[in-house]
């Protein structure tokens, strides 16, 4: 029985016996046990996921040999070029994620964070960089815009090292980014039914942000300054930047519901570990989301165990990546990202070669899922 659902009988019987402060009380506590509850609204069902996947399966669009000119459109294999922060391959990258969001239509809202920070030498270059992060936002069409909104908000970079030169990155990170927008086009029609049907969920300050960081690589040797650029820039502006709202100010990095950052993904026999006790609930929420659908048949790997552990609790473990800048200013985070790492890291071998097309596809559903069930999408899918 859940918590909710003991404090609502106690309520119930409290009125029932008609203790005033009693009753009092138990109200105070039902609030604080609701707001105490992660924003999941539910999980999708086995028929619901059937129907997700028939309607939007992941292959080919994440295939990394299929076509860039195929239709339906290639996802992964225009990320598979070499990316530096500033390069004609980073804007030719750059264009491919807007033009994906841009098909899929109304609700999507772009913001390009461009920026300019200082860089060590490399290739003979120094001085300053200009870096460009992608943030796209579905948010509800009649949210109240004097209640701070929420996102869900998930999160990988699509820039690539500058040494070893040709490296591409495919696991870190054009597999993660690609999930990302075949993500967001799962979701789409199922976010508009459900705010067309359900006129509450139109003023639902619940929306979904997906944010590609640039320059998350270091362009020399990884150091405080020298790595995280797009993720430094973004969360210090965030952080800065407020709005007034009828109990006081708020900032948009509190606007953050949960900061979901996927990294090194495309590899085989990936292991994921929980490491934060704060999110552990998502994390065991992504564990069940990917045992649903190992259960029905739909994933494609084959594994002696689950690629997300619950069980499995690296609290200690400290791997600098995209969400440290964030979670140093109380984000909630959860890092998806194997451990250990994929033998092909920062090497040339980082490439549509040394890709799992089975994990690829079974990574894109798991999350998918999850994310569905978080945004209240199953009856809608």
């Amino acid at each position: 029985m859940s918590a909710k659902f003991t404090v609502l009988t106690m309520v119930i019987v409290l009125a029932r016996r008609q203790s005033t402060v009693l009753l009092g009380l138990a109200l105070l506590l039902l609030t604080t046990l609701t707001a105490a509850q992660p924003l999941q609204r539910t999980e999708l069902d086995e028929d619901q996921v059937q129907t997700l996947y028939s309607a939007y399966p992941p292959l080919p669009a994440l295939d990394p040999h299929y076509s860039a000119g195929s239709s339906p459109p290639a996802l992964l294999s225009p990320i598979l070029i070499p990316r530096i922060p500033g390069s004609t391959n980073s804007t030719a990258v750059q264009n491919h994620i807007v033009n994906h969001f841009t098909r899929l239509g109304e609700g999507w809202t772009l913001i390009k964070d461009h920026f300019t920070a200082p860089v060590p030498e490399y290739g003979g270059l120094s001085g300053s960089l200009n870096f460009t992060n992608l943030i796209f936002k579905l948010a509800p069409p009649d949210s109240d815009d004097d209640i701070s909104a929420k996102y869900l908000t998930l999160v990988a970079h699509y820039d690539s090292k500058v040494a070893p030169h040709g490296f591409i990155g495919a696991t870190d990170s054009a597999v993660p980014c690609a999930i990302l927008m075949y993500l967001a086009e799962a979701v789409t029609a199922a976010s508009r039914r459900r705010w067309k049907n359900d006129p509450f969920s139109a003023r639902d300050e619940l929306g979904l942000q997906i944010i590609f960081m640039d320059g998350e690589e270091a362009m020399v040797k990884w150091s405080t300054k020298d790595s995280l650029y797009g993720a430094r820039h973004l969360a210090e502006r965030w952080e800065s930047e407020t709005r007034a709202y009828p109990h006081g100010r708020f900032s948009e990095i509190q606007n953050i519901d949960l900061f979901v950052l996927l990294d090194l993904l495309g590899a085989d026999s990936p292991t994921v570990p929980c490491f934060f006790g704060l999110t552990a609930w998502a994390c065991r929420q992504l564990a069940a989301a990917e045992a649903l659908v190992r259960k029905i048949g739909i994933a494609k790997s084959k594994v002696k165990t689950n690629f997300v552990n619950p069980t499995n609790l690296m609290t200690n473990a400290f791997i600098d990546d995209d969400h440290m800048p964030f979670l140093r200013k109380g984000t909630p985070v959860l890092h998806v990202i194997p451990v250990p790492f994929p033998v092909t890291w920062h090497t040339l071998e980082d490439n549509a070669k040394n890709l799992d097309l089975d994990v690829i596809h079974d990574w894109s559903i798991f999350v998918t899922t999850w994310v569905a069930g978080y945004l209240g999408l199953g009856e809608f899918v």
